[in-house]
């Protein structure tokens, strides 16, 4: 037994090797009988199966659990560089955006000083011009007689051009000639020649009396009711005294005679007739007709207001043809609407040709500078 120890101690000097050794040799010692064994159940080298088989396991279980270390190390590491670079990224992520909107926050408040420096810069402008134009008027005291005279030049504009009204227009031309004329400038004479030719082209134009016009078709749509339709019929007479029947039997002969005249006249029957033909309406057809011929006249009306020559002219001459037609033409209020109608159709409804006063942009460098400026001192 001591030579058996002396060999596990040279072999197994580890202590957790000796505890196995010495569990093997007590396991072995306790199975083994009473006598000795025989030298021969001894390995030569002094190490028994058991022990080389316990400490191969031994060794794998220690290589396993190093390596299954070793591999769990490596994906833990794996891991937590997989986990870095995931929160880095989601990082930048959430960082892009606040930069973007700081970016953004940026370029308002930029764009936003720009504004503010140009309105400013608006707002010392037109200070500036107030102040030359203020200074202007102080200079100069017919400024405002200028800004009048350009006023009524405007009105008399809006009253050719949108009323139509070449009168007013005229009146309104005049006016401004004669704060112009008050104002005893011999500068002015160019304004003053501009508005003589105004209103020499507004005086040629021929004036329409609209209203008189609206008002006589007016009085003829209230008497429409009045006229009478066309109905008269020829009475034609076929009666011969030579061929009436007596009821006497001897003048059987005669009798005979005259029914056989009488039958050869009824196949050929030439009537003559002394009036103009006309068609006839029935009583119920009156009042459609009378709404036609209203509404054409309500249609001429309304070219009047629009200044429309064509349709004013189609309207008129429809309504005269089918009161011409239609009513009896032997009626005196009849003959006076055909007449008062040939009388419209020939009314001339002329448009103004002037686009713009001449006077217009000189009143405009008047009120502006003060006086008239000259083709030299324009600005290029």
């Amino acid at each position: 037994m001591d030579n058996n120890m002396q060999q596990s101690k040279a072999v197994a000097p580890t202590p957790e090797i000796s505890d196995t050794v010495d569990a093997t040799f007590a396991e072995a010692s306790a199975s083994a009988p009473s006598t000795e064994a025989p030298q021969d159940n001894k390995v030569s080298s002094g190490v028994s199966w058991g022990f080389l088989f316990n400490l191969i396991l031994i060794l794998l279980l220690l290589f396993a659990t190093s390596t299954g270390g070793f591999y769990l190390y490596q994906e833990l590491t794996v891991q937590k560089e997989r986990a870095a670079e995931l929160t880095q990224q989601l990082q930048q992520r959430l960082d892009d955006p606040l930069a973007r909107i700081t970016h953004l926050e940026q370029q308002q408040r930029s764009v936003e000083r720009d504004l503010a420096n140009k309105l400013t810069h608006v707002s010392e402008s037109q200070n500036q011009l107030q102040d030359q134009v203020n200074k202007l008027a102080q200079q100069n005291p017919n400024h405002w007689m200028a800004e009048e005279a350009k006023y009524l030049v405007r009105m008399a504009g809006s009253k050719l051009w949108l009323e139509k009204d070449p009168q007013t227009a005229l009146s309104l031309l005049q006016a401004a000639d004669d704060r112009i004329q008050t104002m005893q400038d011999p500068s002015l004479t160019p304004l003053r020649k501009a508005l003589a030719k105004d209103m020499t082209e507004v005086a040629a134009i021929k004036t329409t009396d609209v209203a008189g016009t609206v008002l006589t078709l007016d009085s003829m749509i209230e008497s429409l009711q009045q006229l009478k339709l066309n109905r008269s019929k020829s009475d034609i007479t076929t009666t011969d005294d030579s061929l009436t029947m007596t009821d006497s039997i001897e003048d059987w002969q005669s009798n005979l005679a005259k029914s056989w005249q009488a039958l050869i006249e009824e196949f050929v029957v030439i009537r003559q007739r002394t009036t103009d033909h006309a068609p006839l309406l029935a009583p119920d057809q009156q009042w459609y007709l009378v709404e036609n011929v209203r509404n054409k006249l309500l249609q001429a009306q309304l070219a009047l207001f629009r200044q429309d020559q064509v349709n004013y002219r189609q309207s008129i001459t429809l309504a005269r043809k089918w009161i011409y037609q239609y009513f009896d033409l032997s009626d005196s209020k009849t003959e006076q609407t055909v007449a008062a109608l040939d009388a419209l159709v020939t009314l001339e409804l002329q448009s103004p040709t002037i686009n713009q006063f001449s006077a217009t942009p000189l009143l405009q460098q008047l009120v502006t500078h003060g006086s008239l400026v000259s083709d030299l001192e324009k600005p290029l």
